[in-house]
């Protein structure tokens, strides 16, 4: 007797996507509060500036952007001081 064949309905996983959001998620549909997307933008325009606006590199500088300003701010205190309060791992080996 052969097995009998159910037909799965398709998965926004089954197809190909080559977004780099992922499966499903493109930018139109992707959601980003206006405030971050302008804050993304204005550097990305700066690193655009930086290096003289040479074409071929925006989705790069966009990129760099949105790990700056999701990364925060630049930290100049030293790992090792005793007024931080943020556990790093060099701080935590204390």
């Amino acid at each position: 007797m052969a097995a009998k064949r159910i037909q799965r309905p398709e998965s926004p996983e089954s197809k190909s996507d080559a977004s780099a959001s992922g499966p499903g998620i493109t930018p139109t549909t992707a959601k980003m509060p206006r405030q971050l997307r302008e804050r993304i933008a204005k550097r990305a325009y700066e690193l655009a500036q930086q290096r003289g606006f040479a074409p071929g590199q925006e989705i790069e500088d966009w990129l760099q952007a949105e790990r700056e300003i999701e990364a925060g701010p630049v930290r100049n205190t030293p790992p090792d001081n005793p007024f931080d309060t943020v556990k790093t791992v060099s701080n935590e080996r204390r």
